[in-house]
């Protein structure tokens, strides 16, 4: 195991809510819940019988330890939604052991509250369906108290409006949602405000009309997730968004005309990119998964681990700021940190990605990179638009159920 800490980068220069540096990957925070995995019983857990007692728990507070104070990996974003409480609560338990008031602290053991980044989520909540998200300003205001609290934080680095594709309309959005995300800001329980969502375009718009709404940038920050990866690049590279300022433009465009900084997530595609393969209901069409498995036997013939090649790929690119990245237990965050080691010779402000890979891929890295990028022959050459999935339908086909459930 190497104990080097994760390069930081410059995230932030026009923009004062935000931190000034970012290190290259954040710690994703829903592994530490129910959440995703059914292991050690941990499906029975809620976040009104977990306790910081429990041996998971246990674990769970020292991976994040091991995360901030060994491995330098000073970013947590969290939500509501991860294990419906049980994430923040988690976060909150490790963040006791860890912050000491900024007037002092011991360097090895803790960290002023300053020195960390904390982001959350409003807008989806609960398992039940007919419960799971509420974009009304009562429940966004109360939603950043409660994170607050049971993180025991004075304030939140970014909050982000969560999934907002599922918003019954924009216009709620509009009249609640970002009026109180605004009140939050201004009384100092958020330093500054994100979104997060799937699909780029629902992004997009909200970010314009809520521009339009306030006559101002609202929106300091956009985390995506799924579109800086090996078998979609779209983030960089789709001409689907247009402005008054050009006739057509990318997300990744976009976003840097507008004073919005970017941050991305799943750089493994929420497990198309593994080795094992993805959870049984991840939203991706068939013929993605196949090509996904193609991709795999590729690498594994060549003798080189997919995800790691996936990961050094999504970090490599000079217009993220931070990739978050699951990291359940400590061998995973050592994992994690030593990739992003790699980079810590890399100049992100004056290099572009394709001279950041040939500085810290292997010859047999860049080699199976290339068959894999290959438009002609590659393992996703012939995806079209099956590349990616639709956000847009499964938000309709939530609805759809909701709708279906009432009428019962």
């Amino acid at each position: 195991m190497c104990n080097n800490k994760v390069p930081q980068r410059s995230y932030s220069e026009n923009n004062t809510n935000l931190p000034k540096q970012l290190p290259l990957v954040g710690l994703g925070c829903s592994s530490f819940s129910s959440f995703f995995s059914s292991e050690d019983n941990n499906d029975e857990l809620t976040v009104d019988t977990v306790s910081r007692e429990l041996p998971v728990v246990i674990g769970w507070i020292q991976t994040i330890r091991h995360a901030v104070l060994n491995r330098g990996i000073n970013l947590l974003d969290t939500a509501p939604w991860y294990g419906h409480g049980m994430s923040e609560t988690v976060v909150g338990y490790a963040l006791d052991t860890i912050i000491l008031s900024d007037e002092g602290c011991d360097q090895a053991q803790q960290r002023k509250r300053s020195d960390l980044i904390i982001n959350t989520k409003v807008g989806r909540y609960e398992a039940d369906v007919l419960k799971q998200f509420d974009f009304s300003y009562e429940t966004t205001m109360k939603s950043v108290q409660r994170s607050l609290e049971r993180m025991n934080c004075s304030y939140i680095d970014v909050i982000q409006l969560h999934d907002p594709e599922f918003a019954p309309n924009i216009s709620i959005l509009l009249k609640e949602t970002i009026p109180a995300l605004l009140e939050c800001k201004r009384r100092g329980w958020a330093r500054a405000l994100g979104l997060t969502g799937y699909p780029l375009d629902v992004q997009h718009e909200i970010l314009v009309k809520a521009a339009s709404e306030f006559n101002t940038i609202v929106f300091d920050q956009s985390l995506v997730y799924c579109h800086n990866n090996i078998h979609d690049n779209s983030l960089f590279s789709e001409y689907c968004f247009p402005s008054e300022r050009a006739a057509t433009d990318t997300f990744a465009g976009f976003c840097q005309h507008s004073n919005i900084n970017l941050m991305a997530a799943a750089p493994l595609s929420m497990g198309l990119l593994t080795h094992s393969g993805p959870p049984a209901w991840h939203p991706a069409p068939t013929v993605l998964k196949e090509a996904c498995v193609k991709a795999s036997k590729l690498c594994a013939s060549e003798g080189v681990n997919l995800s790691f090649l996936a990961i050094l790929y999504s970090l490599s690119h000079p217009s993220i700021g931070c990739t978050l990245l699951g990291m359940k237990d400590e061998k995973e965050v050592d994992v994690a940190a030593d990739l992003a080691s790699r980079f810590s010779t890399v100049n992100f402000d004056k290099e572009n990605q394709d001279s950041i890979l040939d500085q810290v891929l292997t010859r047999k890295e860049k080699d199976v990179l290339e068959k894999l990028l290959d438009k002609t022959d590659g393992p996703f050459a012939q995806l079209k638009e099956d590349y990616r999935w639709d956000g847009r339908k499964a938000a309709r086909t939530f609805w759809e159920l909701v709708d279906g459930m009432k009428q019962k």
